[in-house]
């Protein structure tokens, strides 16, 4: 099992957030963590800090080996143009180690367009953009066509790495959500347990396993907990009688170089 760090971009007093992440990041390499994620869009709404996705431009740059994740993009609030642009920058500057989390629940209140007369199917808004965004990523004159995005011959600069789609993972919900996804022709490379109990763990990975059926053994597992918990999950793993790739710990706030090593101890 892996293990890796979940933070929020804030500082502690006196800190700039730049370095901050820097240094927490070059250890976390280091000190032999797998992984940097931030926070999701929900989250650093929740805590006014900075935007998750650029902030991993200071961890690409301090790091080689590092697998630079998002854990909670809210694709529907995004351009799937932009996000798409952003995704494949960021894959430029880390060398091919950019992955992207998405959390498929609806939006909070405090994020809602004020602009949008109607109220939309967010999954639905969701599931296109990622497609729109997987052919702007794979194709040279990209084209999707569906309800809420449609577009053909569209030249998109610069693409990820190789051309290819970063590794995707999804957060883990409703057995509806991930029906629905499946339906849209997206198997995810990864599940995050964002902050569950042991309990709700493994009751997602039975409904995973229920949707998605054997192709659930090639999902990656990614279990996040908070700091303080951390260490008595990592404890619990192997009685859980369910396979878990990745063990991550959630902090509010960038954490500092001494925290980050004792993660890995």
């Amino acid at each position: 099992m892996e293990h890796g760090v979940a933070c929020s971009l804030r500082t502690r007093p006196g800190t700039r957030l730049a370095e901050a992440v820097t240094e927490a990041a070059w250890t976390a390499e280091e000190a032999g963590l797998a992984s940097w994620w931030t926070v999701g869009d929900r989250e650093a709404a929740a805590d006014r800090s900075f935007d998750p996705l650029l902030g991993l431009q200071c961890a690409a740059r301090a790091t080689t080996r590092l697998r630079l994740a998002t854990s909670g993009d809210l694709l529907s609030l995004a351009s799937p143009a932009v996000r798409a642009k952003q995704l494949a920058t960021l894959d430029w500057l880390s060398r091919g180690r950019a992955e992207v989390g998405l959390d498929l629940a609806v939006p909070p209140p405090v994020l809602a367009d004020p602009f949008l007369e109607e109220e939309r199917d967010s999954l639905e808004v969701a599931l296109e953009h990622l497609a729109g965004m997987r052919a702007l990523w794979t194709q040279d004159r990209a084209g999707h066509q569906g309800r809420v995005l449609s577009f053909a011959g569209a030249i998109a600069l610069p693409k990820p790495v190789g051309a290819r789609v970063p590794k995707t993972h999804v957060r883990a919900t409703s057995t509806e959500v991930l029906e629905r996804v499946v339906a849209a022709g997206v198997v995810p490379d990864g599940w995050l347990a964002w902050q569950q109990s042991a309990d709700e763990l493994v009751h997602g990975i039975g409904e995973l396993t229920a949707v998605v059926g054997d192709a659930a053994e090639q999902v990656r597992r990614t279990w996040f907990v908070p700091v303080a918990d951390y260490y008595a999950a990592r404890d619990s793993v192997p009685g859980l009688g369910v396979r878990v790739d990745e063990l991550v710990a959630v902090l509010d706030h960038v954490p500092a170089p001494v925290e980050v090593a004792a993660l890995a101890a």
